[in-house]
């Protein structure tokens, strides 16, 4: 692991809530709760971030990042962004039509479809929004939440319990009404029903993991609160819950960060369930580089990244041209552990990295959607560019162009000559080499003419 990389850890943990600079909104982790008719649909943290959104009914692409109808400056985080990120990473589907007030109008979420009495709605912080979901900006640790028949509802629950308990000794848990704070009478909970203060006295004979939920006819369903009950004498949440959590990962694309980033900082986000268990305690990050690139292709130590945190998502800032991969590990209430190991994420070397990528006879320009956020581009023939890397093969990152021009590639002494022609887009992978022997490799590149050719990036791959 290089020297920057080291230094990198202490970037890392200091951007834990500062997203990199070439980003539009900065990504929060909140917790995402949706409540359909007769069950609750999805209840889990997700980081997200603004972005924009495509639904079946919405005709198109549309942002939702807060910009919507000049409500904020820039981009920021919003409520059905989140909707959208929660439903992607935990295989719910939602559906709503774009208006002309710069909105979408939720529809359906997880098969429960809006009708002519009863619509979807939102609550964040147990309060009903005054702001459509996307100019609704959320904050770091916010309660997000999305209603069936939100507007046929007294009361929005909100419950709170102790965390643990001990066989036959009674405990309380209080509903209060999240808007206002007056305790809720006649709630349901743990199978007992609220008194006048709100209360209801629970009582478990067996050990286990036991999820409370306040539920009221006239009211949305409440928050869930995990009680660990034990024998007498037991730790807390140890004789109930031998299950681990399950544990998901996002990255900034798949193999390569410039799938969907612009910078070396990117954002490692991850989420976790632990089902009827005791609920997640913890997170840990590890970090460890695979390969730089440019000098070796040996993979580096684990590094420690995020030691012990609940917050769902991390920065990190690389080296240009080395690939990474990434051990989160989620640890329950009762120590029960479990880590994933993320597939490789290759940071492109960048056309400013000149140190390594050697380009001659190309102009630089400004490009907010390239890696970077600069391309270089030709329009004649005799810009060259040169690139010496480690890796089993190579990717060329750059823009197709309507008129787009002829590109030779020469890998160690064998050439092919690309037509960098086609639908013009923000950026696209022009050309992947063929699988190759360990050791090093030469990338050279020279324009042929034709038309101008455009290019943002290339990046060896371990």
């Amino acid at each position: 692991m290089t020297n920057r990389i080291r230094g990198s850890l202490l970037i890392a943990l200091a951007s834990l809530g500062v997203c990199a600079a070439s980003a539009g909104a900065a990504p929060v982790s909140v917790n995402l709760r949706v409540e359909g008719a007769s069950s609750t649909i999805f209840d889990g943290p997700v980081t997200t971030d603004g972005h924009t959104i495509t639904t079946a009914s919405s005709m198109g692409a549309h942002p939702c990042d807060g910009t919507n109808a000049g409500t904020f400056p820039s981009p920021v985080p919003t409520a059905t962004a989140a909707l959208d990120d929660g439903a992607r990473l935990n295989g719910f589907a939602w559906d709503g039509r774009w208006f002309s007030f710069e909105d979408f109008q939720i529809d359906s979420v997880g098969g429960e479809a809006a009708n002519s009495t009863q619509f979807w709605g939102l609550v964040v912080n147990f309060k009903f929004s005054m702001t459509g979901g996307c100019t609704t900006k959320v904050n770091n640790g916010d309660e997000v939440l999305w209603v069936f028949d939100a507007f046929n509802k007294l009361h929005v629950l909100k419950l709170t319990a102790p965390a643990s308990a001990t066989t036959g000794t009674p405990v309380t848990a209080t509903v209060v009404d999240g808007q206002d704070g007056t305790p809720v009478v006649g709630a349901s909970v743990g199978g007992k029903t609220t008194g006048a203060d709100g209360k209801a006295t629970l009582s478990f004979a067996n050990a286990g993991v036991y999820k409370l939920k306040a539920d009221k006819s006239d009211s949305v369903r409440s928050n869930s609160v995990s009680l660990c009950v034990d024998p007498p004498g037991a730790d807390p949440c140890t004789s109930g819950d031998k299950t681990a959590p399950t544990v998901e990962a996002s990255l900034p694309g798949r193999r390569l960060a410039s799938e969907r980033g612009h910078s070396r900082t990117v954002l490692i986000s991850w989420q976790a369930s632990d089902g009827s268990g005791a609920g997640v305690a913890y997170y840990a990050v590890d970090v460890r580089e695979l390969s730089d690139g440019i000098r070796t292709a040996k993979a580096g130590p684990w590094k420690q990244l995020v030691a012990h945190t609940g917050l769902t998502r991390a920065h990190f800032r690389g080296d240009s041209g080395s690939a990474y991969e990434f051990r989160i590990t989620a640890v329950d209430r009762a120590a029960n552990r479990t880590s994933i190991v993320t597939d490789p994420l290759v940071l492109p070397v960048d056309d400013r990295d000149r140190g390594i990528w050697k380009l001659s006879r190309w102009k630089r320009q400004r490009s907010a959607s390239a890696w970077g956020l600069t391309v270089v581009r030709a329009r004649k023939a005799g810009a060259t560019g040169a690139l010496r890397f480690r890796g089993r093969s190579v990717s060329l990152i750059g823009r197709k162009l309507p008129k787009g021009g002829r590109l030779r590639v020469r890998l160690d002494g064998k050439s092919r000559t690309l037509r960098v022609r086609g639908r013009s887009g923000p950026r696209t992978v022009l050309w992947t080499s063929r699988t190759l022997e360990a050791g090093s490799h030469l990338l050279k590149l020279r324009t042929l003419g034709g038309g101008p050719v455009v290019l943002d990036a290339v990046a060896p791959r371990p």
